[in-house]
């Protein structure tokens, strides 16, 4: 068991519809990440104790740029 599961519960789900998502939760703030594909745009939402704080919509290109850029090593 990694460290990371104490503190976080990871998710992943295939929907129905074929959706892709994951979810993370923070379980010391009660917060919560999901992250859904939808076609060609992916929806970032972000929960608050229960509450949902923020709501992100933007290209799969724009994710997958923003996601390489972060992964690259200077």
């Amino acid at each position: 068991m990694s460290n990371f599961s104490l503190i976080y519960d990871y998710k992943k789900k295939k929907k129905n519809n074929g959706n892709r998502s994951v979810s993370i939760r923070d379980k010391g703030e009660n917060a919560l990440l999901e992250v859904e594909k939808k076609g060609n745009q992916v929806e970032i939402v972000t929960y608050w104790r229960g509450d949902k704080t923020t709501k992100l919509t933007l290209p799969l290109e724009l994710f997958e740029r923003m996601y390489n850029d972060i992964i690259q090593s200077n």
